[in-house]
């Protein structure tokens, strides 16, 4: 037996011709074997990334507050869900327990502590997550049933969603005298997120969100009042007075007449009004509409933020601030206005009450006048008698005279007597004064009449009743005179520039009105904090990539962020809340989530990951990114609905650059692509084979 020798060179034993076939199998089989082995290590790589992981991770409060991280605070913990992409289902529910809060203390600046409770009041708030190995995720936190869905207010599980965030301890001390009691009440918040091998989206739903605060500079609106329609009430008294405008426009009349006397009457002017109950009724205490409403004598102010901004919160775009300029404008030139249009009110209130008050004017005289004393010359007869001799007589004649006088004189020598011998009449005048009886003088004038009556001349009752020095005197002094003039007065010190009422509206402005626009708008004032410390946004949507436990690009939904602090103009890029701490690992290429104030609160996140290409609204269902119809209509979704990384809803994308985990290529497609090849290949490659190589025949 032999064997035929095939020698290592020169031509081939058998049929050395290559048909087309032949060569197009050879080739195909090298282009199987190389395509194999090249498209093999990608897999084999896929597979040791586990392609089909997912994860998913919710939480209801995060965020920082005076340095303090939330995560870290024992019962706010979160919730997680991991697949490697080989396991089943994965599903963990969390109730949020928010007893906890009271034990736990935030430290402040100068050794203060301020008990977290103080700052979050939440209810009973569930947290879901479910991460399945086809790199389905669902994260979902709040007002949500046990199965993850969102629900509303009370639902059949019992969670409302609610959550009180009391800002006011947050704020600096240098704001405590213009703002107080700050405020933000979220009802049934929640929020949820979705993914899939390659994308995401997000939803949340908001039933209502209120903001309250309280401002000194818009309080006791009563005492305010009071205080300026006092001051008219001591004015109308001081007008009335006999030295007030009033009094001398009587005084002005009467004094010409009674200047023969040398006297002024006593006037009093008396302007009757009850201003407190003129304007009671507008000082109601509770004000506002569209959204806004608050108290004038507590200064508490609410702001439901739906009615106000007009719109469903639950429909609002990605990254909407609530408390834009437009928005804090609104709602304190709102009050400012309120404020300045009840002054004014006030004001015609009380001209009103002015002009329809009663007048009643009294001026009084009652004086007696001395008269000078009165000198006559009295004159009157009287007899004189007349002194003569008398004789004794002769011895013959010497009968009773001569005896007498001779028994008195003792006998003359000479026989003559001195005595009357007859009368004679003599007039004598005296001066005598005469005093005369006072003189009486009366004034009695009383006019009665409202204000606006007595102004146009007319009163209801009027009188003058004068008498000068016991009616000697005519005055002719009419009454019209003087009601002429008391209506001139009236006009003058009620209504006119610089009169009462203006007094009133300078009042009103500087005890009311004014600061109110200063502790509103003024500098540090109300405005300062919503502006530029207070920072609301709803509908949070973010993307990042992570490094860590678990890598990748992940999504996550917050329904609410609120920042207190300064430096809100990057607010946007505010806290996370270490959303990323630990289960996360580390956020590689992205902006510092350190809180850029005091606090940032995000309420209600949910994050699904970690092979995030594209993001999509979920109510986003036609002609999403095609820029519009084959019609050429406009696309309702445009905006709205965009792809990719840099795209997507005009928010930052952080380190979203390269590649990312998945191509969206099926594994077992492409591995079945691969067999395929390899075994067209070894086929073509053995017929070759055959064909250069017979077999040999003994």
């Amino acid at each position: 037996m032999f064997t035929q020798h095939i020698p290592r060179t020169g031509k081939p034993v058998g049929n050395t011709k290559h048909t087309p076939a032949v060569r197009f199998g050879a080739a195909l089989g090298t282009v199987a074997l190389v395509s194999g082995f090249t498209l093999i290590a990608p897999a084999a790589a896929s597979a040791e990334e586990t392609t089909g992981a997912s994860y998913a991770y919710a939480e209801f409060l995060s965020g920082d507050v005076l340095g303090t991280d939330l995560n870290n605070v024992a019962g706010l913990g979160q919730v997680v869900a991991s697949n490697d992409g080989t396991q089943s289902l994965v599903v963990n529910r969390d109730p949020l327990s928010v007893d906890a809060l009271g034990a736990t203390v935030i430290n402040q600046p100068g050794g203060l502590q301020l008990p977290l409770l103080d700052v979050v009041d939440a209810g009973v708030i569930n947290q879901y997550a479910q991460a399945d190995k086809d790199g389905e995720s669902f994260a979902s936190t709040g007002a949500i049933q046990d199965d993850g869905g969102i629900g509303i207010g009370n639902v059949a599980a019992g969670p409302a969603g609610d959550l009180t965030l009391d800002l006011d301890s947050l704020l600096d001390s240098e704001f405590a005298s213009v703002l107080t009691d700050l405020k933000l009440d979220l009802d049934a918040v929640s929020a949820r997120a979705d993914g899939n091998m390659t994308s995401a989206s997000g939803d949340y739903t908001l039933a209502d969100a209120t903001l309250s605060f309280s401002s000194p500079a818009i309080s006791k609106l009563t005492s305010k009042v009071t205080s300026a329609l006092s001051g008219v009430d001591s004015k109308l008294v001081s007008l009335g007075s006999d030295n007030g405008a009033l009094g001398n426009s009587i005084d002005g009349i009467l004094d010409p007449v009674l200047g023969v006397v040398g006297s002024s009457a006593d006037v009093t002017v008396v302007v009757d009004v009850d201003l407190d109950k003129a304007v009671s009724s507008l000082l109601k205490g509770s004000y506002g509409d569209s959204g806004v409403s608050f108290n004038l004598e507590t200064g508490a102010v609410m702001v439901d933020l739906e009615t106000l901004l007009g719109s469903d919160l639950n429909d609002l775009p990605p990254n909407t601030e609530l408390l834009t300029d437009a928005v804090v404008n609104k709602i304190l030139n709102g009050i400012t206005e309120t404020v300045a249009t009840l002054a004014d009110d006030i004001v015609d209130r009380v001209e009103l009450a002015l002009r329809d008050a009663n007048v009643e004017v009294s001026a009084k005289l009652n004086l007696l006048t001395t008269q000078d004393a009165v000198q006559n010359t009295v004159c009157r007869d009287i007899q004189v008698p007349i002194i003569g001799d008398i004789l004794n007589g002769d011895s013959s004649g010497g009968g009773l005279v001569g005896g007498l006088l001779g028994g008195l004189t003792g006998g003359l020598t000479d026989g003559v007597t001195q005595g009357i011998i007859g009368y004679t009449t003599d007039t004598v005048c005296d001066l005598v004064t005469t005093t005369l009886p006072d003189l009486r003088s009366t004034v009695d004038v009383s006019i009665i009449g409202n204000v606006d009556d007595l102004i146009n001349g007319t009163a209801v009752s009027a009188k003058a009743d004068i008498s000068l020095l016991g009616g000697t005197v005519k005055t002719g002094l009419k009454v019209n005179t003087l009601i002429g003039s008391l209506g001139k007065s009236l006009n003058t010190s009620l209504f006119s520039n610089g009169g009462v009422v203006t007094s009133l509206v300078n009042s009103l402005n500087t005890g009311l009105v004014n600061p109110a626009v200063t502790g509103l708008l003024g500098d540090s004032s109300v405005a300062t904090v919503l502006h530029d410390l207070v920072s609301i946004k709803v509908n949070v949507q973010e993307q990042w990539t992570s490094t860590g436990a678990v890598s990748g690009d992940m999504f996550s939904e917050t329904a609410v962020r609120v920042t207190v602090g300064s430096g809100l103009s990057t607010a946007g890029l505010a806290s996370a809340g270490g959303l990323l701490n630990g289960a996360l690992g580390q956020v590689t290429a992205a902006p510092s989530f350190a809180s850029t104030g005091v606090a940032t609160l995000s309420v209600a996140r949910a994050v699904v990951g970690p092979n995030v290409q594209t993001v999509v609204d979920p109510n986003c269902t036609e002609n999403c990114g095609t820029g519009g119809d084959p019609d050429g209509d406009p696309d309702p979704c445009v905006g709205v609905c965009l792809v990719g990384g840099s795209d997507f809803l005009d928010l930052p994308t952080y380190a979203l650059g390269g590649q990312l985990a998945y191509t969206g290529a099926g594994v077992a497609t492409l591995i079945a692509l691969i067999v395929a090849l390899l075994a067209a290949g070894a086929y073509f490659a053995r017929q070759g084979y055959l064909r250069t190589h017979p077999k040999s025949e003994l």
